[in-house]
């Protein structure tokens, strides 16, 4: 352990100490022996109960870095009004005067990249200074970043729930904002109906929550974000997530007794990113790819899977009438310190390609984007599949991808086939063949599972290849066992491979001229020259991917109330009469040719 932390013996000895106190008060049997080592017995259950109390109890009452403090000061800065002292500074962090002013240098020139002042006053104290704007996307980043995934499980869970809310999430770092954390909590879930289910997905819920915490907060501070017009009560709204939001506002102010303002429901419901502006989200793509094809000087133009898979999240993160922010990815570190150019030549294109609204774009978002161009280089769809897995986060979505990427790539037999959240986890048990589960919150499952880190160290990596291996060891011993769907889809693959080449190659050619044709000549004005062409080339590769198994993964579709029922229903009928049967993702995609 002590090779492994890169401490002394005699820390660690320390250290064992305090773990044995804690396994004792928490009834954990912690055993230790001379020469054979030290270790904690008990069964599966067991260890998912200690791991939930280790999620639950976290380091949050410790600041050991100046990192750690500096945000802590500005959720209380953000979360006050008027000047502080570094007296009051110094008793809420119980550190020394001394340690606070250090740290106010550093905060000075963190809160300029933010567009935000720290103003100094001698004997009255300090305060940020900055639009509100900007205050307020400081505040979202801090929490997006503090937030860990089983807190996130945990607000999403009470807010689908009619649990009894009861001070389940006090946490240090909420202290300042607890009792308007509790009022949006609860106006949140007795707002919450069945009917919303299907139409806001956990990421916006997510999303609806840190906003309307801000807002109130700020509000309670005296700040508001824009004029005093009251939002009308007939407001006429153009998607299901904008009629929760009203109803949850709406109770939120009589609450407080605030007065609903209409500035503040936009600052709520509004996409930063979209702004008034139409993007033409293909050309943006294709500039996007080019853009960084020439900085890195590799051919990522060719990879037309990467344009789609890119489109696809692109097309979620600008959706419109839909509350959105980019949620913490926990490779952002990561990928700057391994791929640095390829970070700043993403961070390049977006700021030129989306203009003034480059302030608005956090680093987590440009990281999302970097994922896309990293499967791509390293091309992780042709390793072996022999083992289905699923991978469970608390929103369904975070960095599946990159995880996939990672994990199939040091396990040869391994595929991760969906991506869900907790709360999706029982209706895709059902209905898909898992074989594993990796989650980073700990379940209860009767299929095997594998709790990891949100990003998976070399132990979950070892510990996965073991649960594998058994897998497979298991599947040989048992030859009578019958064949899941991962086996079914590589014998499928083997079959498909085995039919001549050419006669599909001529098939998949005929039905995408036929397709486009007959699409085209129902659209008519509907689709303009220069899309038609994009259309062209995706629906080739939509049937490529069809014949092939390789449908656009089911988690990168989200539901928009905008979407063109009429339209979609046209797509479907002529794709139907060429027996050809796309799921929602695939069409969601086609969709984007037509606005």
């Amino acid at each position: 352990m002590s090779k492994e932390f890169k401490v002394s013996t005699r820390t660690i000895k320390s250290d064992i100490k305090n773990i044995r106190s804690w396994c004792k008060k928490n009834n954990i049997p912690f055993c230790s022996q001379p020469n054979k080592g030290i270790w904690v017995n008990c069964d599966e259950n067991e260890k998912l109960r200690i791991y939930k109390l280790l999620m639950e109890e976290g380091n949050r009452d410790h600041y050991p870095d100046q990192h750690d403090r500096i945000e802590k000061i500005l959720c209380y800065f953000l979360s006050q009004s008027g000047y502080i002292t570094a007296s009051q500074l110094s008793d809420y962090l119980f550190i020394s005067r001394n340690t606070i002013l250090n740290d106010l240098k550093y905060l000075e020139d963190i809160v300029k990249t933010w567009f935000i002042h720290l103003e100094r006053k001698p004997r009255i104290g300090y305060r940020l200074i900055g639009e509100e704007i900007h205050l307020r996307l400081l505040f979202e980043h801090i929490i997006q970043k503090k937030l860990i995934s089983f807190e996130i499980y945990k607000i999403l869970s009470y807010v689908k729930s009619n649990q009894t809310f009861h001070n389940f999430l006090s946490i240090s770092f909420f202290q300042p904002i607890q009792e308007m954390f509790e009022i949006v909590i609860r106006s949140m879930q007795k707002n919450f109906s069945d009917g919303y289910q299907q139409h806001i997905s956990s990421q916006e819920l997510l999303s609806i929550f840190i906003r309307l915490l801000i807002f109130l907060v700020r509000m309670n501070c005296g700040f508001t974000i824009g004029s005093y017009r009251l939002l009308k009560q007939k407001h006429s709204f153009q998607s299901i997530s904008s009629k929760f939001l009203f109803n949850v506002m709406n109770s939120i102010c009589k609450e407080m007794d605030f007065p609903l303002l209409e500035d503040e429901f936009l600052y709520v419901q509004r996409n930063f990113l979209l702004q008034k502006k139409d993007i033409d989200l293909l050309k943006i793509t294709q500039q996007l790819i080019r853009y960084v094809s020439e900085k890195e000087k590799i051919p990522f133009y060719n990879d037309m899977s990467l344009f789609n898979h890119l489109l696809s999240h692109l097309s979620l993160r600008f959706e419109k009438h839909a509350t959105y922010i980019t949620e913490a990815n926990p490779f952002n570190y990561e990928l700057k310190k391994q791929h640095p150019s390829l970070f700043n030549s993403i961070k390049e294109a977006c700021e030129k390609l989306f203009g003034i609204n480059s302030t608005l774009i956090e680093e987590s978002f440009i990281s999302y984007i970097a994922i896309h161009f990293l499967v791509s280089y390293e091309n992780f769809f042709q390793k072996k599949i022999k083992v289905n897995a699923l991978y469970v986060c608390a929103t369904g979505r975070g960095v599946a991808r990159l995880v996939k990427s990672r994990v199939e790539r040091e396990i040869g037999n391994i595929n991760i086939a969906k991506y869900c959240s907790v709360m999706e986890l029982d209706e895709l048990n059902d209905n898909h063949g898992i074989d594993l589960i990796i989650s980073v919150i700990p379940i209860k499952t009767n299929i095997p599972s594998v709790i990891v880190e949100p990003v998976p160290t070399e132990e979950n990596i070892n510990a996965i290849r073991d649960k594998v291996n058994e897998l497979l060891a298991n599947k040989k011993a048992d030859p009578d066992e019958p064949t899941n769907d991962s086996e079914m889809e590589c014998n499928s693959e083997e079959t498909t491979k085995s039919l001549d080449n050419e006669k599909i190659s001529a098939e998949i050619i005929m039905k995408g001229f036929e397709i486009f044709y007959e699409i085209c000549d129902l659209l008519g004005d509907r689709i303009t020259e220069e899309k038609k062409k994009g259309l062209h080339v995706h629906l080739f590769f939509m049937l490529h991917r069809y014949y092939f198994h390789q449908q656009y993964d089911q988690f990168i579709f989200q539901t928009n109330d905008q979407i063109d029922e009429q339209l979609l229903k046209q797509i479907n009928q002529v794709l139907s009469r060429h027996h050809i049967f796309v799921n929602d993702s695939e069409l969601m995609a086609l969709l984007q040719y037509f606005h």
